[in-house]
């Protein structure tokens, strides 16, 4: 026979072997499990242990272990605190405390056309977009706002759309008469 005469190529003559060796051992791994009977058994062996030892903990929980007296509890029901009546440390009632309304400006620009863009792309992600002019050193700056917003859960999630979008948002907060 020519040199070439063996197709069968190198990795399969060395697979094959290893194959066959390993699934020998596996064969004789399989020998050495217990069979249903005996798992069974050696199962009902162990439960019997664990509840043994589970009996143990119960019956050395059981024992009387003297329990501390504490006095503290009677103590502090006897006695009394005075606090002084102090002007400074009373707190606003509610319907007198100062309330905002917040706007986030989204984007500030020269152009009115980029402006109207961003307020575009800003009301397709249902937010509720304007535009404001501002003067700023003799140019004239279109400002896209977001809102206006009467709580903070409300501007929190605006701006968490805005920053989903890389916009970074600044905050406005008016002081609602």
């Amino acid at each position: 026979m020519s040199d070439g005469a063996s197709k069968i190529p190198k990795w399969v003559w060395i697979t094959t072997p290893t194959l066959a060796v390993a699934f020998i051992g596996f064969i004789l791994f399989l020998s050495t499990v217990p069979a249903g009977q005996e798992l069974s058994a050696v199962q009902g062996d162990a439960r019997k242990m664990l509840q043994q030892g589970v009996d143990k903990a119960k019956e050395k929980a059981a024992e009387d272990i003297p329990k501390p007296n504490y006095e503290f509890y009677k103590l502090l029901e006897n006695q009394t605190v005075e606090v002084p009546e102090v002007e400074e440390y009373k707190s606003t009632p509610k319907d007198a405390a100062v309330k905002y309304e917040y706007r986030l400006q989204a984007g500030s620009f020269r152009s009115e056309s980029d402006a109207e863009r961003l307020r575009g792309e800003l009301i397709l992600q249902g937010l509720q977009a304007y535009r404001e002019e501002r003067e700023v050193n003799g140019n004239v700056w279109h400002r896209i706002m977001v809102g206006p917003f009467n709580n903070r859960s409300k501007m929190n999630k605006a701006q968490d759309i805005l920053a989903a979008n890389n916009i970074s948002p600044v905050v406005h907060r008016d002081k609602i008469q």
